[in-house]
């Protein structure tokens, strides 16, 4: 069984979605976000419909991949990375292959309105959004107390990253955290990431170190165990 990466176009919309919410769904701390009635069905519904107005947007800081299941040419796995300022908006596009192309003004109102038919206040429906806010709160401060005015402004973010649960471990996600690196490194960037636990040695294999943690305990909101982030940076290599 081989993999290739591919540049992403919104037609893929449902594919991705089908394959973040099948590696998400397996982890406890992400499935606690949602009411008991919010099912896995109506998430990948939810976010095949979202993700085409999210895709279009922000296009010169933006840039996503899927890897691509060879034999069935299913999406198996979805990364994003988002670029520094300096090299948003340069002549040429940097990572060109990555960038998705421009919407029509007709298509970005129609995107746009997809979105919002299945939106809560810009959020994904069916969340709990009392927990999301208590979990998220301490982690956007702990970024902002990183990033702010620090030695990590100038970088290549990863965003978001994930394989569908029958794809884990084959090697996929380090193929395209790979080629964002290999970008990282071509243009002198340090790399910055905020993992789970699940996601944490992959990084470290990459040359990630963790430079702060944030452990979080939620039993008050039905949590049987604490969730930690690490957040993580890699050196440019030469």
């Amino acid at each position: 069984m081989s993999f290739s990466i591919k540049s992403v176009d919104v037609a893929l919309a449902p594919s991705i979605a089908k394959a973040m919410v099948s590696a998400r769904w397996a982890e406890p701390h992400w499935k606690a976000l949602f009411e008991s009635t919010t099912t896995p069905t109506q998430i990948v519904y939810d976010l095949s419909q979202r993700l085409p107005w999210n895709l279009i947007n922000n296009r010169t800081t933006k840039r996503h991949q899927v890897a691509i299941d060879n034999a069935t040419g299913q999406v198996v796995a979805y990364i994003r990375w988002i670029l520094p300022t300096h090299l948003a908006s340069t002549d040429p596009v940097v990572w060109p292959e990555a960038q998705v192309a421009e919407a029509t003004p007709e298509d970005r109102a129609v995107y746009e309105q997809m979105f919002k038919a299945v939106s809560d206040d810009g959020k994904v429906q069916g969340m709990r959004m009392d927990l999301l806010e208590y979990l998220n709160t301490p982690l956007e401060e702990m970024d902002a107390k990183i990033n702010e005015g620090g030695p990590f402004l100038c970088k290549l973010s990863l965003d978001y990253l994930t394989t569908a649960t029958e794809y884990q471990r084959r090697g996929i996600g380090a193929m395209l955290l790979k080629a964002g690196l290999e970008v990282a490194d071509a243009h002198g960037l340090r790399s910055y990431v905020t993992s789970s636990a699940a996601g944490a040695k992959l990084y470290q294999n990459h040359g990630y170190k963790t430079v702060e943690t944030v452990t979080m305990d939620y039993s008050q909101f039905g949590g049987t165990e604490p969730v930690s982030d690490y957040f993580m940076i890699r050196e440019p290599r030469q």
